[in-house]
């Protein structure tokens, strides 16, 4: 199966307690990107708590 698109969960996910990306999953979602794959968030909070 060919993955397109993948989708990452912003609180506790992505995002660690600092409230900081890793180093590591910042180089992880360079390489997924450069296979050509979509990479996107996702979030139960509601558009206007989120800063981006």
């Amino acid at each position: 199966m060919e993955v397109k698109a993948v989708f990452f969960d912003i609180d506790g996910t992505l995002v660690n307690d600092r409230k900081s990306v890793l180093k590591s999953t910042k180089e992880a979602i360079k390489i997924v990107k450069e296979q050509g794959v979509l990479v996107g968030v996702a979030t139960g909070r509601g558009p206007f708590l989120l800063r981006i």
